[in-house]
């Protein structure tokens, strides 16, 4: 399986954060375990085989992704201005500006 499959298992459209991919597993081991599921359980069993195995993919990725320490990179990430935001995403168009 491959990341965009695992991360389509787990319904990540977009960006995802590792405590929303351990949430995100739990909610669907309530619904697919084997042991508790109201669905078939052959079913059952071969979703939450496929769960566990995107859940391994997803995570190894996300703990094996590379962060950058630099002071720039982490300035970007904590420092949010929202008239900057505004600014720089509608700029002085009428309707929003």
């Amino acid at each position: 399986m491959t990341i965009p499959e695992a991360a389509e298992v787990f319904g990540i459209t977009g960006t995802a954060s590792l405590n929303g991919i351990h949430a995100r597993f739990r909610e669907l081991a309530k619904e697919w375990h084997p042991d508790v599921s109201q669905h078939d359980p052959d079913l059952s069993h071969a979703t939450f085989i496929r769960i566990k195995e995107a859940y391994d993919i997803l995570v190894k990725y996300g703990v094996n992704y590379e962060l950058s320490f630099q002071a720039e990179d982490i300035r970007k990430g904590t420092d949010y201005n929202s008239r900057e935001f505004w600014m720089n995403r509608f700029g002085d168009d009428p309707i929003w500006g």
